[in-house]
């Protein structure tokens, strides 16, 4: 191990794609990482795209570990835990609230077999509370903490991030920055700790931009497509054919160089447009004098142009222009390996460091294929 973690244990009791994803990022930096697998085997096995017979998102979210099924509620499987746990320095649980109490594995035995254990449990709804023993997934996370009502199209109904998964991958993002503080703490006190933190805690974070706005106003913020609230224009358009560009201005004095690029000098300084704070008051007299000239050109014409003249903006790729776009290929982002599943692609770790590079990926294996190597570690 190299990365900045090395030297780290991590254990991975969760459940699904959010606990186990952290695990995999943090086995990314260096640590090293071992998934207890339930004997009923994990439910996102069978959910999804099938990669050799098992589902792409459980392939996705267990990189660089490795696997041994244990049952922790019999004898035999929990002398094995109770040695794990003695092995980590981390341990990493978004099951139901109470789900490892229950067979004897919440945080106040752990931390008598291993006091410097830092566990991070993140449950759905938060530990306290009416919701707290209610289970959800991603797209529940996003209607619950108000996500969903901010996306959609203008008038629209609220929309669900559904094949993105974006509260999970937040949520993962989360419990490493748990663990990373955890750690350093540690290194300070000399005791480990437990960490609670939550799905819909995770997704009310990261919506700081339209929560204050509620905040500031007392008004439900309005659903605008793919326009900002604060800033206009800022927003996707329809192009010549038939694709998107997202333009901005997202400081004034890049307002004179779209006028111009778009040969709209006669608004530069129309009074109801010549501050942000009038183009936000009168958008939907702005936006379709803009989309007019848009749709005049093809998108990449625009992008071309729209540069030379100094305004932010940038196409708006699928993934297939995405993974074959020369920048992505130049940084080296993404990893083509061989598995027990097949050929795997997907995107490599999201950092660089330069003194303790990160770990290279290395794919997901199947449940118990390193049963004898951990077992022999355990029992040297």
């Amino acid at each position: 191990m190299t990365g900045p973690l090395a030297g780290i244990n991590v254990l991975d009791v969760g459940a699904f794609g959010v606990g186990p994803a952290s695990c995999s990022l943090l086995a990314l930096m260096g640590a090293e990482a071992i998934r207890i697998e339930p004997p009923n085997l994990d439910g996102l096995i069978f959910v999804g795209t099938s990669v050799g017979g098992y589902g792409s998102t459980y392939i996705g979210s267990h990189f660089n570990k490795k696997s041994i099924i244990l049952d922790l509620r019999d004898d035999k499987g929990k002398e094995l835990g109770k040695k794990l746990i003695q092995w980590a320095d981390i341990v990493i649980n978004n099951r139901r609230l109470g789900a490892l109490e229950r067979i004897g594995f919440g945080y106040d035995t752990m931390s008598k077999i291993n006091p410097r254990v830092i566990y991070i449990e993140s449950t759905s709804y938060g530990n306290k509370g009416p919701w707290s023993k209610y289970a959800a997934g991603d797209h529940f996370v996003q209607a619950a903490s108000g996500f969903a009502s901010v996306n959609g199209k203008e008038g629209g109904e609220p929309e669900i991030f559904r094949n993105a998964a974006h509260a999970d991958v937040n949520a993962s993002s989360t419990i490493v920055m748990g663990a990373l503080i955890g750690l350093l703490a540690r290194e300070i006190t000399g005791k480990g700790q437990k960490i609670e933190t939550s799905h819909l805690q995770a997704t009310m974070s990261m919506q700081i931009t339209r929560m204050s706005e509620f905040f500031a106003t007392g008004k439900n913020p309005q659903r605008l497509g793919s326009a900002s609230a604060h800033i206009v224009p800022s927003q996707a358009f329809k192009t010549w054919d038939n694709k998107y560009i997202n333009i901005s201005v997202p400081k004034e004095r890049y307002w004179p160089k779209l006028c111009a690029a778009l040969e709209l000098q006669n608004i530069q300084n129309d009074p109801k447009f010549k501050t942000n704070a009038l183009r936000v008051k009168n958008r939907n007299e702005l936006i379709p004098i803009i989309q007019e000239k848009i749709a005049d050109k093809p998108a990449y014409w625009w992008v071309l142009h729209l540069r030379r003249c100094d305004v932010p903006c940038g196409l708006n790729y699928d993934y297939e222009a995405l993974v074959a776009d020369p920048h992505v290929q130049a940084n080296e982002w993404l990893f083509d390996m061989d598995s027990m599943f097949g050929n795997l692609k997907g995107y490599v770790a999201p950092w660089e460091f330069a003194k303790s590079p990160a770990e290279k990926m290395t794919p997901t294996v199947k449940p118990d294929r390193n049963r004898d190597e951990i077992l022999k570690m355990l029992n040297p």
